[in-house]
């Protein structure tokens, strides 16, 4: 019989402060019905990606700590994110209303690229900055945002699958040498461009391999962008649209257009047309924050209902067969979500791709200021590890504090989403009657976890 959670409440004041890197509180959202019941399929498909994610992503390696010994850490910190504790005991809290409910000391990871839990949390605080960037520059200095979309040529002979570390990288060299050209700057120049905010964004299809696209919010004068009577923008008479040609240009210089140099002439005027329509496209701000910060909402997607960030923007979801119904979402175009839902449902070549997206994208920011461009706008730093480590302000009665032992028939039972929803609807009560249920289970998973402020360190036994 495993130890029953303690029943005590903590004295005011006596809580442990929450860190960076994990003491931390998952926000859980609990849509009501009509009905007065709780509907949260889309939430519970969450908690199983994380958990897939968790899986995927649990490669070790030996790395030398701050006090100078080797240890074995995970290469990712999402292979404990939610499930390492602070060293303590995890403390549950809900909210008073019974729609939500919240882990108090255990790690987050705050990854934007990896985590399923983390990521939507973050995309919702970096979407809020970004629309306050957008308020101050367009009312305090009267300028305009504009919304540029860039890419390279792309298909499965060149960036097909095992190659989006080499297009990463294209693109990446692409845009340092574009932006450092002297007609680009001379360009922006004109047009008041006090800096940008770019976001990169890849997705995966069968025929045409890896396709990694660049979203920036441009800050400019209001005389960069030019509008017809009906507010749509013209941007054969937009300064700014002459960033058009000159990105095909590099394209072309770099071998990143699609010609071969064997076309005819007809085929070569049909290719430049078409990069020229396609490489780069220049619209108004609008409602741009949503997209630049799109990477992260919904990623449980088709697989359950709305969630965190229903009322934002849904164009991103790509409406895909799963792979229950065989055909994987790969087969058409998918993004890295899509391919962590179909690896969690068994498509073993959605997870080998999911890996490659995860590798390549890790250690990377999800969105790039331009230096100064906060400073001018007044916009305050704060890294996606202490977003995600944020604990919901609405959680603020308690329910219980969970033992390890307990943590531990949790884990191997996958039953944390399972117990957020009993703290939330039942309570106290309602926590006790799904530990003593899991107690009767079969464990499915392995819960072993960490319990050290030396997050995602374990020791490394040394050969004799």
């Amino acid at each position: 019989m495993l130890p029953i959670p303690s029943a005590g409440r903590p004295a005011p004041g006596n809580g442990r402060p929450l860190g960076i890197h994990a003491k931390s509180a998952v926000r859980v959202y609990l849509e009501k019905s009509a009905a007065g019941t709780v509907s949260d399929p889309g939430l519970a498909r969450r908690w199983r990606l994380q958990r897939g994610a968790a899986g995927f992503l649990a490669d070790k390696g030996p790395k030398i700590d701050r006090y100078g010994e080797q240890v074995m850490a995970f290469k990712y910190r999402v292979a404990m994110c939610h499930r390492g504790t602070d060293g303590g005991p995890v403390t549950v809290k809900r909210s008073p209303d019974g729609t939500r409910a919240t882990f108090l000391g255990v790690q987050t990871c705050g990854s934007v690229w990896h985590c399923p839990l983390c990521a939507p949390k973050v995309a919702l605080k970096r979407r809020d900055e970004l629309n306050l960037a957008m308020n101050r520059w367009m009312g305090d200095h009267g300028g305009r945002v504009a919304f540029l979309t860039s890419t390279i040529q792309h298909d499965e002979e060149t960036f097909g699958a095992g190659k989006l570390v080499a297009e990463r990288d294209a693109i990446a060299a692409a845009f340092s040498y574009f932006k450092g050209t002297r007609a680009v700057r001379e360009l922006l120049k004109r047009c008041g461009h006090v800096g940008s905010v770019r976001a990169l964004e890849p997705t995966f299809g069968e025929i045409n391999g890896w396709h990694l696209h660049s979203h920036d919010l441009a800050f400019v004068a209001a005389d960069a962008l030019i509008f017809d009577r009906s507010g749509r923008l013209v941007l054969w008479l937009s300064p700014l649209g002459r960033l058009v040609k000159l990105w095909a240009r590099e394209l072309i210089k770099r071998g990143l257009a699609g010609l071969t140099g064997n076309e005819t002439p007809a085929e070569r005027r049909s290719k430049l047309r078409h990069l020229l329509t396609h490489c780069l496209t220049v619209q108004g701000g609008g409602k741009a924050a949503d997209y630049v910060a799109k990477f992260g909402k919904e990623p449980e997607g088709d697989r359950g209902q709305w969630g965190i960030a229903s009322e934002m923007t849904r164009a991103h979801l790509k409406n895909g067969a799963s792979v229950e119904r065989g055909v994987p979402q790969r087969c058409g175009h998918a993004s890295p979500w899509a391919l962590l839902n179909d690896a969690v449902d068994g498509d073993a070549r959605s997870e080998a791709l999911f890996r490659e997206y995860a590798e390549a994208m890790q250690g990377r920011r999800q969105l790039f200021w331009s230096r100064g461009l906060k400073a001018l706008l007044k916009i305050g730093e704060q890294s996606d590890e202490e977003i995600a480590a944020r604990p919901d302000p609405k959680c603020s009665e308690h329910v219980i504090e969970i033992t390890p032992g307990v943590w531990t028939l949790i884990l191997a039972c996958d039953a944390r989403f399972e117990l957020l929803r009993a703290a939330a609807t039942e309570g106290r009560e309602g926590v006790l009657l799904l530990l003593a249920e899991l107690e009767r289970r079969t464990p499915t998973h392995y819960g072993g976890f960490t319990q050290s402020r030396a997050v995602f360190m374990v020791p490394h036994r040394r050969a004799a």
